[in-house]
C-alpha cells in the first residue's frame, strides 16, 4: 500500500515494486490506475481506501507514506491554511494512514516505511511549515518503532533534494533549495524506497553523500547553520527578496 501514488516518486516506486512482483494498491487525491482516490488527511477516506486496498491485495503486508506537499512560508509571520494543509498532509496524513493499516499490518507482521526528507535534520531558510511537519513525522515514526517493536518494523527514509512538482509552489514564490542542497533523481528515491521494502532498516539515505551531509547536520549543527546563512545571503543578493515575507529585510541590511 502506497500514498502519493500519483506523484512522481509515489508513481516511480509503484512502478519499480510492480516490476519486481509485487502487488501494489495506491491512495492518492488524484486518480489514475491501480490508485483508490483518498485524502490522507480524511480520517473516514484513508479507512474506506485502506479497506478496499486490503480486499484487493488480499491483505497489507507494507505501507509506504510518500504522499507529501510543500511551500515556502515566513517563520515569523502566522501560520496560514497553507501551512496547516502542509502539516496535515505531511505529518498527520502517515499518522492516519498507518492506523487504518494497523490492523492488517498487525496480521502480518508487516513493515512501514516513512517517506520523511532531509529538511528534517537539516535546516534551510524558508522551510518552517515543511520541515515541522517531517521533523514532526520522524518523532512518530521513532514512537511508532517503539511502542510496536516485536509486531511490526519501521523505516524512515531520507531523501534530499528532488526536482519534483513539490517545488511549483516554492519556486513561484521564489525560494529555490537549489542553493542549499544537491539534487537526487526520482529513480533513486524509488529505488531506495524498494530497497526499505525488501530489507528493512531504522533508517535509509538515498545516496552515500547525503549520509554524510545527514550526519553532520545532527553532529555539527552549528557549521551547517553557517554554510546554510552564508549561501541564503548569496542566493538573496543574486535574487530579489522572495515577496511573502512580512517582514523583507532592508537593503544593504
Amino acid at each position: 500500500m502506497l500514498t502519493g501514488a500519483a506523484g512522481a516518486i509515489g508513481a516511480a516506486a509503484a512502478e519499480d515494486l510492480r516490476t519486481l512482483g509485487a502487488q501494489v494498491v495506491g491512495i492518492d487525491v488524484r486518480h489514475a490506475d491501480g490508485i483508490v482516490p483518498a485524502d490522507v488527511t480524511d480520517r473516514a477516506q484513508v479507512g474506506q481506501a485502506m479497506a478496499e486496498a486490503a480486499r484487493r491485495l488480499g491483505g497489507i503486508d507494507t505501507l509506504v507514506n510518500c504522499a507529501g506537499i510543500g511551500a515556502a512560508k515566513d517563520a515569523g509571520d502566522y501560520p496560514d491554511d497553507e501551512a496547516r494543509r502542509i502539516v496535515d498532509v505531511n505529518f498527520f496524513g502517515p499518522w492516519n494512514a498507518t492506523a487504518a493499516a494497523m490492523p492488517e499490518l498487525l496480521a502480518s507482521r508487516g513493515h512501514v516505511v516513512n517517506v520523511l526528507s532531509g529538511l528534517a535534520m537539516v535546516d534551510v531558510p524558508f522551510a518552517s511549515a515543511y520541515s515541522a511537519s517531517k521533523r514532526a513525522l520522524e518523532a512518530y515514526t521513532s514512537a511508532l518503532r517503539l511502542e510496536y517493536a516485536g509486531r511490526i518494523t519501521v523505516t524512515g527514509l531520507y531523501p534530499g533534494y528532488v526536482p519534483t512538482a513539490i517545488h511549483d509552489r516554492s519556486l513561484e514564490q521564489g525560494v529555490t533549495l537549489e542553493d542549499f542542497a544537491h539534487a537526487e533523481a526520482v529513480p533513486q528515491v524509488a529505488a531506495a524506497i524498494v530497497g526499505a521494502c525488501a530489507r528493512p532498516s531504522r533508517r535509509v539515505t538515498v545516496t552515500p553523500r547525503s549520509a554524510v551531509e545527514f550526519w553532520l547536520a545532527r553532529h555539527w549543527p552549528w557549521a551547517v547553520e553557517r554554510f546554510i546563512v552564508a549561501r541564503m545571503r548569496a542566493s538573496q543578493a543574486r535574487r530579489d527578496t522572495p515577496s511573502f515575507l512580512r517582514y523583507p529585510e532592508a537593503p544593504g541590511g
